[in-house]
């Protein structure tokens, strides 16, 4: 589809004439949040290593010799279960060459680099969506430290006799174990392991921001990789990764709890994995309640007129759904440089589903700040604002 003049308006995929209705916005079921201060986030990240070095500094009595233990009999267990695998894997990768030195940068850096890009990601572009991703990083990370300190647990690598190979170490790899980069690091800290559970984190946390679907394998595929890899450099037993797992959904249940929405897994459209469960939203002359889980179609060229929207007038570009009565709802579009448009689509849960389904396409309300970054004229605008009047 050409991409539209400024100003027209887009109804379900065709360009009309139109207005800005004075409809009072129905609810979305998705609130577009204000991005917290960068500087806020910046020391809240501080104060969290601190927490780290602090807990570190202060080990509990017999830290050191507790943590042997406890690594022996986690190996022990995992042989017990005939599921001791790492040894050979170990093994296998450090006879590999270029590929033990691609596994050992892997493990120093992609979990970081990972996790700092979608923090950055959900910031700039899904911020309704950074609070509940930031909030579960954060729980994620203080669960892992108390399990640090209560339970240190040495990795492979350092289990006297154990016969396994310290491949980072051996490799010379920068920033590996020694290097004045991770001089404070905590070496005892293998259970639960934080590299998966980072990487795990950043997949939940992409899908259920709906990022696109090359991203979100991608996300998956660094996941499984990465297992893979903390096993084959020695610093993890594969019950570290089981570990990871079960702190990641703490971490999300905590992120609920503070923000007061379940999630649920569900294919709920083609390009979100992983989506927030709405309650169902009842009218009693418009609309019955319907599975919040279920997806809900959405046409063609209602997703080409708001995609040829994003094209024509930048991202982001914020969504405001409004009930027009019997007619379904119209979902209003305000372009990054202010212009206006829209596309008109059956339901309130359609237009939600669109919102979902088109990159670039952030969840809004007529507040304050979109109504100031939308360039009409002064009818418009207070029609726009009436709904501000009446809170």
């Amino acid at each position: 589809m050409c991409a539209a003049p400024s100003g027209a308006w887009y109804t379900e995929g065709v360009l009309t004439a139109g207005s800005v209705t004075g409809t009072t916005p129905g609810p979305t079921g998705k609130r577009r949040r204000r991005r917290p201060r960068w500087w806020v986030e910046i020391l809240l990240g501080l104060v969290l290593f601190g927490v780290y070095s602090l807990l570190g500094g202060l080990p509990l009595p017999g830290h050191d010799r507790r943590a042997v233990t406890n690594g022996e009999d986690i190996l022990a267990l995992e042989a017990a279960l005939h599921t001791d695998f790492e040894r050979s894997v170990n093994h296998w990768i450090a006879d590999r060459g270029w590929l033990t030195i691609v596994a050992n940068y892997e493990y120093a850096f992609s979990y970081l680099a990972v996790t700092l890009i979608t923090l950055v990601w959900l910031y700039r572009r899904r911020p309704e969506h950074y609070v509940w991703g930031r909030n579960a990083f954060v729980a994620v990370n203080l669960v892992a430290i108390l399990c640090f300190w209560l339970y240190p647990v040495a990795p492979p690598r350092l289990l006297p006799g154990a016969g396994f190979l310290d491949t980072v170490r051996l490799g010379g790899t920068w920033g590996s174990w020694g290097s004045p980069m991770v001089e404070g690091a905590n070496q005892l800290a293998a259970m639960p392991s934080l590299h998966l559970g980072w990487a795990l984190w950043a997949s939940v946390a992409l899908a259920r921001a709906g990022a696109p679907c090359a991203a979100q394998v991608a996300s998956a595929g660094h996941v499984f990789v990465t297992f893979v890899v903390i096993v084959a450099t020695g610093n993890h037993y594969w019950l570290d990764a089981l570990g990871g797992v079960v702190v990641v959904w703490l971490g999300a249940r905590a992120a609920d709890a503070l923000g007061g929405r379940s999630v649920t897994w569900a294919a709920s459209s083609r390009r979100t994995l992983w989506r927030p469960r709405r309650p169902p939203y009842t009218d009693a002359v418009t609309e019955t309640a319907t599975d919040a889980t279920a997806p809900v179609p959405v046409k063609p060229a209602q997703l080409a007129a708001a995609r040829a929207f994003v094209t024509e007038h930048g991202k982001p570009v914020k969504a405001v759904v409004q009930r027009i009565g019997r007619a379904g709802a119209r979902v209003v579009l305000v372009g990054d440089d202010g212009a206006l448009g829209d596309v008109v689509v059956p339901s309130v849960e359609t237009g939600e589903a669109l919102i979902e389904a088109v990159d670039g396409v952030e969840a809004a309300e007529w507040d304050a700040e979109t109504v100031g970054a939308t360039v009409i004229g002064a009818e418009h605008r207070r029609r726009m604002a009436g709904p501000l009047a009446r809170r």
